[in-house]
């Protein structure tokens, strides 16, 4: 019996290590996440509130103020939290800009503004040294880019939290979307998500889903190669 246990680990093992290489090397793999479908069961997480676009608009936008006070800067962030969405089904394919493929998260996590527009909103601040404000805001081709790393330390709280006593309301302004995310996703410490007292006690058995995802992963990789074989000729 403990023969064939090990037998089983070492030709699991075996299994997981080839679909890796072969998934490293073609870019190519399909990942099954039940315990994040389990996870997902009352449980809450905030998002940035986008605007939807208005006629002759073509990006996103953020409405917000910003402040200063004691040479800081205070940019309010519109957030609202929405029922956390993992996907349970993961298809990777590298090079899927240059072809039709089935490239993606199913379902797919993202909320679309008009989505969004659903839930209600709540001001959060974001509290910025000059150089980050500048950097964030009024990139020009004279300011490189900021790296990730330059707001991974901004505290990003309630604004209720926020003594705006004597501050100077800088600008109330519509900013692109991608310059306030880039701030958000940036930081590593966003708001926290909310869960109920149920998501608490699923949680052992979103962990043990973790777990059984392996397997199931490696099942569902040849069979995603295969769909793609059949797939992609038929659509490019």
């Amino acid at each position: 019996m403990k023969k064939r246990n090990l037998n089983f680990l070492f030709l699991l093992f075996s299994t997981l290590l080839l679909e890796g290489c072969i998934s490293t090397y073609t870019g190519r793999a399909t990942i099954i996440d039940t315990g994040g479908a389990i996870a997902n069961i009352g449980q809450q997480r905030p998002r940035l509130r986008t605007e939807p676009e208005q006629p002759g608009e073509r990006a996103l936008a953020l409405r917000h103020q910003t402040w200063k006070k004691d040479g800081r800067y205070i940019v309010q962030l519109p957030v609202c939290y929405t029922p956390t969405r993992y996907s349970v089904l993961v298809h990777i394919v590298r090079d899927n800009w240059r072809k039709n493929t089935l490239h993606g998260e199913y379902p797919n996590p993202r909320f679309s503004p008009a989505e969004l527009a659903q839930y209600p909103v709540e001001y959060y601040g974001a509290e910025l040294t000059e150089e980050q404000y500048q950097q964030l805001f009024k990139v020009t081709r004279h300011i490189k880019r900021p790296r990730t790393s330059m707001f991974k330390d901004v505290r990003i709280r309630p604004l209720s939290e926020i003594d705006l006593a004597g501050a100077e309301l800088v600008q109330h302004q519509r900013s692109d979307y991608p310059k306030v995310m880039r701030l958000w996703n940036s930081c590593r410490e966003l708001p926290p998500p909310r869960r109920t007292w149920y998501n608490h006690c699923l949680m052992p058995l979103s962990w043990a889903g973790e777990v059984v995802d392996i397997p199931l992963s490696i099942i569902a990789t040849p069979i995603g190669w295969m769909v793609d074989a059949i797939y992609e000729p038929l659509h490019n």
